[in-house]
């Protein structure tokens, strides 16, 4: 009795000290921009290396609402993050979107206003 009591002890310490190592970091993708989307990619303000591409579909076409998954596991919570799209496969065509704040987001909404990618938080 003495050992299921331990195991269930740590379990729950072992539980709770992942939670707070990892930051969940989701929102929903709103593409307005009359434009579709071949890959997705997320950095942390102070970095360039972008990774892997993150989004869980083929492509985001325009009028498209996804979901982005993004668990960040670290020291510390990172909430500030710059997002890339492309609008190709070669990946060469692209825009940015510098110092979104993650923490704070649960939908992002992209459209065009004025000829320029302008995005909207909620």
């Amino acid at each position: 009795m003495k050992k299921q009591i331990l195991l269930l002890v740590a379990l729950v310490f072992a539980a709770t000290t992942w939670t707070q190592a990892q930051t969940v970091l989701d929102f929903k993708l709103v593409n307005n921009t009359g434009e579709d989307f071949y890959a997705v990619y997320l950095t942390e303000t102070t970095t360039k290396n972008w990774g892997e591409d993150i989004l869980p579909e083929d492509i985001v076409e325009d009028g498209a609402v996804i979901d982005i998954t993004f668990d960040y596991v670290g020291d510390e919570t990172l909430c500030v993050w710059d997002l890339r799209l492309t609008h190709d496969e070669s990946e060469e065509d692209y825009i940015y979107i510098n110092d979104i704040d993650l923490c704070e987001v649960s939908v992002l909404t992209l459209y065009i206003e004025d000829g320029e990618y302008v995005f909207k938080v909620e």
